[in-house]
């Protein structure tokens, strides 16, 4: 056992909560407190040609399934052996009223959709529960259980169970998580003009009345202030981009752009203060 190498923030934007939340399915997110206490999280490393570290809009596969499932306690193992995997996972448990096992490459897994697995398990008194791909374990019975005898799956979001395992599937988690994240800043007041054509990682922060032609690619910790306008053409590293700013056609790495100012067209600045 490794430990955890996935860091999610307190405050890590969850792009799922975006869309309503169907009543009979969940109530409010607040009321899942206990999750936390009560529930770890095993993290396998999936064995594949990609590996549990690459990137997809700005996070590894493991980070966007830490996402999913943050909140609780979370561990991070190798992918044992079939015959290996009960004890390892029987090895972990300690003391934790629920187990939950879910591997990393299903990075389209959502915090709602993990939300309604434990609400199922919860109210159906479960003592084992096998997903699409992973399982919730009450900790009590996987402390004495033997082997794993064959259960129902529940099948909840399909979407969210898909196994990125190749390269046409890693071209679709990249398309729907990417529509994630452009969905929620549209939400919160940035203007996306050609979306289609515009990228955004998942750290980066962007105000409201924010502005964005085609052809912009924003990534790493990134922060856009309220009001910017990201004419055609930018592509932003690591930089602050001030309130008010006006940015065309340029490169900016590990930047500072001051409040009001103008860059571009044509503009190239590597950690700098403009």
């Amino acid at each position: 056992m490794e430990d955890i190498d996935v860091k999610v923030e307190e405050n890590q934007i969850s792009f799922d909560f975006l869309s309503p939340i169907e009543p009979d399915k969940l109530t409010q997110t607040e009321n899942y407190e206990w999750t936390k206490n009560e529930t770890l999280v095993v993290i396998v490393r999936a064995k594949g040609e990609f590996s549990a570290n690459f990137d997809i809009c700005g996070k590894s596969m493991a980070e966007w399934v830490a996402m999913a499932t943050s909140g609780c306690t979370q561990k991070v193992i190798d992918q044992p052996d079939e015959d290996d995997f009960l004890p390892k996972i029987k090895e972990l448990a300690g003391d934790y009223k629920f187990v939950v096992v879910v591997y990393s490459d299903t990075p389209l897994l959502k915090k709602s959709t993990f939300l309604e697995i434990m609400d199922y398990f919860s109210k159906h008194r479960m003592n084992v529960l096998k997903l699409l791909r992973g399982y919730v374990f009450k900790g009590e019975y996987l402390k004495n259980t033997r082997m794993l005898l064959s259960t129902t799956i529940e099948e909840f979001d399909k979407e969210d169970f898909c196994i990125v395992d190749s390269a046409e599937k890693i071209s679709h988690a990249f398309n729907v998580l990417r529509k994630r994240i452009l969905d929620y800043h549209k939400q919160n007041g940035v203007v996306l003009f050609g979306e289609n054509t515009i990228f955004i990682d998942a750290d980066v922060e962007i105000e409201e009345g924010v502005i964005i032609y085609p052809n912009n690619v924003l990534s790493g910790k990134t922060y856009i202030g309220k009001d910017v306008i990201l004419q055609s053409g930018n592509y932003i590293v690591d930089t602050v981009v001030c309130d008010e700013a006006f940015v065309q056609v340029s490169y900016l790495d590990k930047c500072k752009v001051e409040k009001g100012k103008i860059v571009g067209p044509f503009s190239k600045f590597i950690d700098k203060q403009v």
